[in-house]
């Protein structure tokens, strides 16, 4: 029985007692002699034991990596994606049934070093490792990339609000250049501030496990601000502003994730849209006698459709991800005389179109993400007076950078910004989305 200094507690005794007890037999034991008694003090107990902690945390990092190599002899990934533990999802869900937020994914950090999130023998996949610390990346930051569906019988209803803002300035020349230098005539300078907000409201349902629909109602409302300067002759100034506030165009997206993700292969989505012309489009909007728009369209006017194919891969902590569009829009007979001319058929010009980025998580709710997209528009075909004529294809490049951050497992708030770096590109893109899931059942 070892004794106690004078002046100390019974309390400090017992603790002493037990540090014997729980020391016998272990390294920091083993040099004393037993029928010998031994004095600690409870600072003295409290470093034993964190050095013990310490020995046993180092032999669970030994394993982890041992078992990381493993792994990756025998052909498995260090990082798998786990499917859901109770639909067998073959995409990444939280692993404890949890509803997840469309566009979310799921990575697994282990508290150790790099181990598969794949089952273990005392953790069948689909079983949330409780020492580990996951992070979930939206990958939906950027716009029409995409990300992984919405489970199956879960409904996702997402408010959203957007700006956009352009502004142009052009100049025009009426006259004669005697040199390069020495114009004769009238100089026009148009400058031109546009402003869009849309009001939309997106619903999403998980038909299976693989597959979702989307439907998408927006509502516009634009301003238009132009000025206009001649330099030279009478001279003079003409400002115009336009306002209009009215339904956009309804879209409708059918979306199937091809492969499941396993064995280190990326995620493959097929993607199908169809815009229809429900906002009032160009050829719809009154005009005056000299063919001047007197409103503003809230719409694009045709039927288009937009077949998509969207890859993402997960890699801890980042996710990886791109998207490649071609979107077709159905032209017709427009037989409408606007001014002096007879405008009969027209067909808009195909869009091509690509993106890629990278959604970093920062912790177990908050992500960023950070892409680029390009559009390369083609050429717009109209008749007008029974002669064809094209317009100037052009190119709609955006830089994007979009936050997430999850309120509550069901509901996120996205915040995304695009700046236009091509000449034809919106100056700025804001836009605010706050995705909200149902588990349907």
């Amino acid at each position: 029985m070892p004794t106690v200094n004078p002046g100390r507690s019974i309390g400090s005794a017992v603790v002493s007692s037990l540090g014997i007890a729980l020391l016998s037999g272990t390294a920091f034991a083993q040099d004393i002699p037993q029928h010998q008694p031994v004095i600690y003090t409870v600072g003295q107990l409290y470093d034993l034991i964190e050095k013990q902690r310490e020995q046993l945390e180092a032999q669970r990092l030994r394993i982890d990596q041992l078992e990381h190599a493993i792994r990756g002899i025998s052909g498995q990934p260090p990082y798998q994606i786990a499917p859901g533990a109770d639909s067998g999802s073959p995409y990444p869900q939280p692993s404890s049934g949890r509803n997840a937020a469309p566009g979310v994914i799921y990575v697994t950090a282990p508290s150790g070093p790099q181990q598969a999130q794949g089952g273990t023998p005392d953790r069948p996949v689909g079983e949330e490792d409780p020492d580990a610390q996951r992070r979930r990346i939206d990958v939906s930051g950027v716009q029409d990339i995409g990300g992984v569906l919405t489970r199956r019988n879960h409904l996702v209803v997402e408010p959203s609000i957007e700006y956009e803002n352009t502004t142009s300035t052009r100049f025009f020349f009426d006259g004669v250049e005697i040199i390069e230098t020495v114009l004769v005539g009238d100089i026009e300078v148009s400058d031109a501030d546009r402003d869009t907000i849309t009001a939309a409201g997106t619903v999403r349902y998980g038909v299976t496990d693989r597959s979702e629909v989307e439907v998408r109602v927006p509502f516009v409302y634009r301003n238009d601000d132009v000025t206009r300067d001649v330099v030279g002759g009478g001279g003079g100034s003409e400002a115009s502003s336009l306002d209009a506030a009215n339904l956009g165009d309804i879209e409708a997206t059918f979306r199937y994730q091809l492969n499941s993700g396993q064995d280190d292969w990326p995620i493959f989505v097929a993607n199908a849209r169809v815009k229809s012309p429900t906002g009032r489009g160009p050829f719809d909007v009154d005009r005056d006698e000299d063919g001047i728009e007197t409103e503003l369209s809230t719409g694009s006017g045709f039927w288009a459709v937009q077949p998509s194919v969207s890859v993402i891969y997960p890699s801890d902590p980042a996710v990886f991800f791109a998207n490649a569009s071609y979107t077709h829009s159905f032209g017709y007979d427009v037989d409408e005389t606007i001014g002096d001319s007879h405008v009969g058929d027209v067909q808009p010009g195909d869009v091509v179109g690509f993106g890629f980025g990278m959604g970093f998580a920062l912790n177990n709710k908050a992500s960023f993400s950070v892409g680029y997209a390009h559009d390369f528009v083609f050429e717009t075909e109209q008749e007008i007076d029974g002669t064809t004529i094209k317009s100037d294809s052009f190119d709609v490049g955006r830089l994007s950078l979009g936050f997430s951050y999850a309120l509550t497992d069901d509901i996120n708030i996205n915040l995304n910004t695009q700046v236009g770096i091509t000449e034809d590109a919106p100056d700025v893109v804001l836009t605010l989305r706050t995705p909200i899931t149902f588990d349907l059942n």
